[in-house]
């Protein structure tokens, strides 16, 4: 259980981290919103009910977020991160 944690803190420390660094506040918000569907795809739709805005609003964060490596669209009105255990990051560290 301790190697768990280690390797677990290790990818917080670096891998996870630098890709939450690279967001915005506002994009930050966006992946705190898709964090709520693990690691599954979310819809864009659900998404920018959860952020209280309207799709439209989310399309400059999708696309930024995507630039950035950060997300991919799996599926046409579906968003994603492009790495495995994210979403689990995201709820550990949503408040830094």
């Amino acid at each position: 259980m301790a190697a768990v944690s280690l390797g677990r803190d290790r990818l917080d420390g670096g891998f996870f981290r630098a890709r939450w660094d690279r967001a915005t506040p506002a994009e930050r918000r966006m992946l705190v919103a898709m964090a709520e569907d693990g690691d599954m795809p979310s819809s864009s739709g659900v998404v920018a009910s959860r952020t209280g805005t309207k799709v439209p609003s989310i399309g400059p964060l999708r696309a930024s977020l995507i630039g950035k490596g950060l997300i991919y669209a799996p599926k046409h009105g579906q968003i994603a991160y492009t790495v495995p255990g994210m979403a689990a990051f995201v709820h550990r560290h949503r408040d830094d």
